[in-house]
């Protein structure tokens, strides 16, 4: 074994360094996404709560009303429908979600231009990208015209005019392109038009729905959460390479040793020492190195994390980013995930020439260091 373990040269120092720059970019890289996916959940559930109940009736589910109550569990019964509205010649094609006037305010956090959530009949809360596209104010009054095709004894869609109250922003989700929050109060009218009804809490284990299907945030909006899954392990498996490619170094470095140390090889094995023993230490000084250096990557990307989120280092502008810092949130499983991986490929790659170290007898050993 060599004194230092960086006593090999320079293989030794880049195998070093491209490990510990390998383990931090992984655990900084998806450190940062899951930030980013943290605020990508919390901007769902402004919107749409943790979860959704499809086909909702208050009359054959007063039950589950009253778990709600009982357990604390904020609840908003509503109901979609596409509408087209218009100002000024301009159209566009929105979704006005009308929910319960009594469980509006208290549910949904929106981002408003105003300090008042209260909205009234006849009232709406529109998004920003809207209103910038259609030329939207506060006070506003707008049209909006039903997409259903019956159509009324004149031939005519149905008509409703709105005031807009208020304006939200929701980038994140787009959702403020197209989402167009309304009340009303049918929640306890026989010929109510709530459908279904969202959630803010945990119901796992409260709420019995043998024939309902419960929906959460995320399989609400898999398709953007999938394509950030996604993005998760691409980054991951991309910035692995680094470590694959030092690994290559860290073989050559474990071959360089070996072939320093023939004179010490004849010796041992002259003693008795198998082969597999012999091996064996060099393995031990491969994992040595290479584990040494994903630690002190980690422990690097750890520290970094921990100042970012404490002192705000990297600032970002908060117009394009809704956040005024780059968030980083470390997840443990991550790190579990690239030790494994790290163990597996520094073994490989150090058994490799520890393989031709196998071939080679004892007389060879000797003679070749006489």
């Amino acid at each position: 074994m060599p004194r230092n373990m960086l006593e090999g040269g320079m293989i030794n120092i880049i195998s070093f360094v491209g490990l510990f720059i390998g383990a931090a970019s992984i655990i900084l890289s998806v450190a940062v996404l899951n930030g980013f996916q943290g605020i990508l959940e919390n901007e769902t559930k402004k919107i749409y709560g943790d979860y959704a109940i499809n086909t909702f009736d208050y009359a054959s589910d007063k039950e589950l009303v009253d778990i709600f109550e009982k357990n604390g569990i904020q609840y908003a019964p509503y109901y979609e429908e596409e509408f087209f509205i218009s100002k000024n010649k301009k159209q566009s094609l929105v979704n006005v979600k009308s929910v319960d006037s009594s469980k509006f305010k208290n549910f949904y956090d929106l981002e408003l231009f105003s300090d008042s959530q209260d909205l009234n009949h006849g009232e709406i809360i529109i998004g920003k990208s809207l209103a910038d596209r259609m030329d939207f104010s506060i006070g506003d009054s707008i049209s909006i015209y039903s997409t259903n095709l019956n159509m009324s004894y004149l031939a005519m869609p149905y008509i409703q005019q709105l005031v807009i109250k208020d304006i939200f922003k929701n980038r994140i989700l787009r959702s403020d392109e197209f989402l167009v929050f309304a009340v009303s109060k049918d929640y306890h009218f026989p010929d109510k038009k709530f459908t279904d009804i969202e959630i803010i809490g945990n119901i796992d284990n409260i709420i019995p729905l043998p024939n309902k299907k419960i929906v959460s945030w995320k399989e609400r909006n898999k398709q953007l959460f999938d394509a950030t899954e996604i993005e998760k392990k691409i980054t991951f498996f991309t910035l692995f390479l680094i470590i694959v490619v030092a690994s290559f170094n860290l073989s050559s470095s474990v071959m360089q040793i070996a072939t320093k140390k023939t004179r010490e090889m004849a010796i041992l094995s002259t003693f008795g020492m198998s082969k597999n023993n012999i091996s064996g230490i060099f393995l031990v000084y491969g994992y040595l190195l290479a584990v040494t250096a994903i630690l002190s990557g980690i422990l690097f990307a750890l520290l970094v994390i921990f100042l970012q989120n404490t002192f705000g280092i990297f600032m970002l502008n908060p117009d394009f980013y809704l956040v005024s810092k780059l968030p980083m949130v470390v997840s443990f499983n991550d790190i579990a995930l690239l030790l494994f991986y790290s163990i597996v490929i520094i073994g490989l790659f150090a058994t490799l020439p520890l393989m031709l170290i196998k071939k080679i007898s004892p007389i060879q050993l000797i003679n070749k260091n006489i």
